[in-house]
């Protein structure tokens, strides 16, 4: 009997950004280091000559959000049914959520996240109702899910018609190759600075760290310290936040502490961690929370909001809010600061906890849970 067969679908890496963007990548490049597994798996299209596109990518004009759409309903629900019968899969395995309703093979599907669920006013009715309407259809039938902290797959088994689905949790890489980049020599910062790295969506709430930071800078022994929020837009306007947190960082006069880099390459990115005093991640939703471990692998400490995601991920490493107030996130900054030994513990926990996120642990993991899946 021959190999299992997975074909792995990255046609999202089109238009994935941030965290998906780096799960998909792992994924690909982990199997291609894996040539002795025990699954043979079939990626479609090839990922090295799509991950670097950016037509669709950021925010785009109505047109090309509407032929991604176009385009990707076609790739699920007719190039991929079709491309699992040549390839014999016997799993079609779609890392960006969305299955085909037909095809060869058990359909696994990795949810991210419950954000279609949880906040349904930062998507288009329309749209949200199709995606949701094709997504049950087609896990219903062959269907199994991956998710990536246990506190996704709680929720995820509590929405309705996903009750009977099986779910399994597989922790995901920390994509802490981040670290290795060499920053870039030109991006040197002579001044103290708080991070925040990710897209400018409305769930990230930044306006809470705006908030936090206003009142940070009237205290003397700040006035030197500045705000960076490191990310594109959003990419659909029921989701971007950019244009609103310009409004209030202008309102509150600080265009001069607080900076908007956008997009950075890596090796920018890099040196943005590298030299940070504290990362802040004050998100009110998140799947997972990548950025958390790409802080700790740079030693920085970090800040979370009382997410169960974020909580989970981060353990014991971070210092999490105790209340969503500007007062409590500036109190918890200034406490980081004036207290090293506190901030040399978290540095420690924060590379310890980095060990539960390795890349070849996320590869081993998933390999052993197409596995199971297969086998009952």
């Amino acid at each position: 009997m021959g190999k299992p067969r997975i074909l792995v679908d990255a046609y999202y890496l089109h238009v994935a950004q941030t965290g998906i963007k780096t799960y998909m990548v792992t994924v690909c490049e982990e199997i291609l280091r894996h040539e002795n597994s025990e699954c043979d798996y079939i990626i479609s299209p090839d990922f090295r000559k799509i991950k670097e596109n950016s037509f669709f990518k950021g925010k785009t004009s109505k047109w090309k959000n509407l032929l991604f759409q176009v385009l990707y309903f076609w790739r699920k629900q007719v190039v991929l049914p079709l491309l699992s019968y040549v390839h014999r899969a016997d799993v079609v395995f779609c890392p960006d959520i969305m299955v085909p309703l037909w095809g060869r093979g058990i359909k696994v599907s990795v949810l991210h996240d419950t954000f279609f669920w949880d906040s349904p006013e930062h998507y288009h009715p329309l749209w949200r109702k199709y995606y949701l309407y094709f997504l049950e259809k087609g896990l219903r039938r062959h269907g199994r899910i991956i998710t990536v902290t246990d506190f996704s797959k709680n929720r995820i088994q509590q929405l309705p018609g996903f009750e009977k689905i099986p779910v399994r949790r597989v922790y995901p890489a920390s994509g802490i190759s981040l670290s290795t980049n060499t920053p870039d020599k030109m991006q040197v910062l002579d001044f103290p600075y708080i991070l925040h790295v990710g897209v400018l969506e409305k769930r990230k709430n930044l306006s809470l760290l705006i908030e936090a930071f206003a009142l940070l800078a009237r205290d003397p022994a700040f006035a030197d310290w500045k705000l960076i929020l490191v990310g594109q837009r959003g990419p659909r306007k029921t989701l971007d936040d950019f244009d609103r947190l310009r409004e209030l960082v202008s309102s509150l006069g600080l265009k001069e502490k607080v900076l908007f880099p956008g997009y950075v390459t890596e090796q920018m990115l890099a040196a943005y961690f590298s030299q940070a005093r504290i990362y802040v991640f004050p998100s009110a939703n998140e799947g997972f929370g990548l950025p958390v471990l790409e802080a700790f692998s740079f030693g920085l400490p970090v800040i979370i909001s009382n997410q169960g995601a974020l909580k989970e991920v981060a353990g014991d490493a971070a210092w999490v809010l105790e209340s969503d107030t500007p007062e409590s996130l500036k109190s918890a900054i200034v406490h980081l600061d004036r207290h090293p030994d506190l901030v040399s513990d978290m540095r420690q926990k924060g590379q310890k906890r980095l060990q539960e996120f390795g890349t070849e642990k996320f590869f081993l993991s998933l390999d052993q849970t197409f596995k199971m899946i297969l086998h009952g």
